[in-house]
């Protein structure tokens, strides 16, 4: 009895199953029919600018026709993308996860153009009309000049030397290294010894705040000591 009853209800479901896949197959549509995209991940990216470079690998109306390598290379091309995953959520969707390239300081060249720099220290957009707080601005006359600046500001925080947001600006010049730190201080470090000289600065600076003494200026540009020099008026 309960076999027949089995064989009852497997019988009707087969029938139609099997009239649902003659019916797509007769009707010319495909399989797993592109219906939606959704683009994750952006913040300064529009969904235009996605996709413009993924919409010549999208022509294939089929989920299964799309080449996802080539769509994730033109996607990555974009100057403001770091990686790309493409990934098929069936029966018709795609999802296009961007990750981008991370605000991590602001450069000024020569032209006076302000110059976002991602986390390697190089630079992948101008500076839109944007609130950007905590990053700190860098000085110098090339790419590969602010790179080493955003580079040498990265060790002294990884090795405790400074915090990563002690430090308003950095100028950068063939090697010589001249900071601004917090409450407008300029630190004067030179070329040589710069972690030493830091270290020394930043000692006499927390001194001067316990005494109440307002500083301008500290030069560290020596074997021993440094020159302070007070703010007036």
């Amino acid at each position: 009895m309960k076999k027949t009853a089995y064989i009852l209800f497997l019988l009707p479901l087969s029938i139609i199953s099997t009239l649902t896949v003659i019916y797509i197959c007769s009707s010319g549509q495909p399989f797993f029919l592109l219906k939606n995209i959704k683009i994750k991940g952006i913040e300064q990216m529009t969904d235009g600018d996605v996709m413009g470079k993924a919409c010549p690998f999208l022509k294939d109306s089929s989920i299964f026709g799309i080449d996802a390598e080539q769509l994730k290379a033109a996607v990555g091309k974009h100057p403001f993308v770091r990686e790309v995953r493409v990934k098929r959520v069936f029966p018709f969707s795609l999802v296009i996860d961007v990750q981008e390239k991370k605000p991590s300081a602001l450069w000024v060249p020569r032209d006076g153009t302000v110059q976002v720099l991602d986390e390697e220290g190089l630079p992948f957009r101008t500076l839109m009309k944007e609130k950007i707080g905590g990053l700190t601005m860098i000085t110098a006359p090339d790419k590969q000049e602010a790179q080493k600046a955003f580079k040498i500001l990265n060790r002294w925080a990884d090795e405790g030397i400074i915090k990563r947001n002690a430090v308003q600006e950095i100028v950068y010049d063939q090697g010589n290294v001249t900071i601004m730190a917090d409450e407008a201080v300029e630190v004067v470090l030179g070329k040589e010894d710069q972690r030493e000289r830091l270290k020394r600065a930043f000692a006499v600076l927390e001194d001067a705040k316990k005494r109440g003494l307002l500083i301008r200026c500290i030069d560290a540009r020596f074997e021993k000591g440094v020159i302070v020099k007070e703010r007036t008026g």
